[in-house]
């Protein structure tokens, strides 16, 4: 598998790529940047450090196994032919974008980049896209009503969501995080919708009624902003963003293969991606947070849930917001 990563010089791409390495090494990386010299010095670094994670203990991988990790230029991406784009260019932020309202004050920064990478992608075969730029869900509508690809080619980062719901409801039962299973629907931002009525502890149904669902929301909310007010906001959430998105990588690889592992991982459940919907939840012609199956053409198929009106109605107002911005920058479906 061929992963391109456009932005591939910047924190998280190259954080992707480290991860990537340690941890699906046999995916080969083209970090691609218009600063050339960056994205070949992680590239270099990164390759160096899989030699270690090649020969350390229990290591199962080495020599013509392990894949490459390269730098290229945007005008490279048609020769590159990749089997899977990650887009993570995006203007800079500014430094005191640490509260709640920086994800979408990012449309109008990121939308000329969009407008650029999308004639840069326009010569190559449909590939999928996962979008992890923000305002995600903007950003990919943005990228399906200019490049009019299959929709199942776009997918929009969420997972972060995930793990962050996973600690809340953690705490609130008294288990770990990483035996909780809430998946996180709506919009990579103020209106995520956590699905507390399929929430699962240790494999059990989990009862979303004896939970503070208004707390568990906040925390999603506030926690990323309060990881940058200590730390910056250059560093993003590198971490959590990075392991998500190869999971993302490492399940679209799976997916792929008839007797491959479950793309769902150990928990056995659809996680939710952002993708352009066609009914799907009462919706069209805009991107949200779904629960979805993936093989390696991108979506395979969009779980429909039947949602508590609780739920319901939080998605719906997800999607408003949504429709609201598609409608002001005249996207696809929005031009009046």
């Amino acid at each position: 598998m061929h992963v391109a990563i456009i932005g591939g010089a910047s924190t998280i791409g190259s954080t992707v790529a480290y991860t990537l390495a340690g941890l699906a090494p046999t995916v080969d990386v083209s970090l691609v940047d218009i600063n050339e010299g960056a994205a070949w010095a992680h590239g270099k670094d990164i390759s160096h450090a899989s030699y270690h994670f090649s020969n350390a203990p229990g290591a199962s991988l080495a020599g013509d196994d392990v894949g490459t990790v390269r730098a290229a230029t945007p005008d490279e991406l048609a020769e590159l032919a990749p089997d899977l784009l990650v887009f993570n260019a995006a203007a800079p932020q500014p430094e005191d974008a640490t509260g709640r309202g920086a994800r979408e004050a990012e449309l109008d920064r990121n939308l000329s980049i969009v407008a650029d990478v999308a004639e840069e992608l326009r010569p190559l075969d449909p590939t999928p896209l996962l979008v992890v730029t923000n305002p995600i869900d903007r950003l990919v509508y943005q990228f399906y009503s200019l490049l009019e690809w299959p929709r199942r080619c776009f997918l929009g980062y969420s997972l972060s969501e995930s793990a962050r719901v996973a600690d809340a409801v953690g705490s609130e039962l008294g288990v770990h995080p990483n035996e909780v299973y809430c998946p996180m629907m709506g919009e990579h931002g103020e209106n995520v919708v956590p699905i507390l009525s399929r929430a699962r502890a240790g494999g059990e149904p989990v009862a979303g009624d004896d939970l503070d669902r208004e707390a568990i929301r906040e925390y999603v909310l506030d926690i990323p902003f309060d990881i940058a007010k200590e730390r910056g906001v250059n560093e993003t959430s590198r971490w959590v963003t990075s392991a998500g998105v190869t999971r993302v990588i490492r399940s679209i690889a799976a997916g792929s293969e008839p007797d491959g592992e479950d793309p769902h991982g150990r928990l056995g459940e659809p996680f939710c991606l952002s993708t352009p919907l066609d009914g799907e939840y009462g919706f069209a012609d805009l991107a949200l947070s779904v629960p979805v199956d993936l093989d390696e053409g991108g979506v395979a198929a969009i779980h429909e849930w039947d949602l508590p009106d609780v739920e319901a109605d939080e998605l719906a107002t997800a999607a408003d917001a949504v429709r609201a911005d598609l409608a002001r920058i005249g996207a696809k479906g929005y031009d009046g």
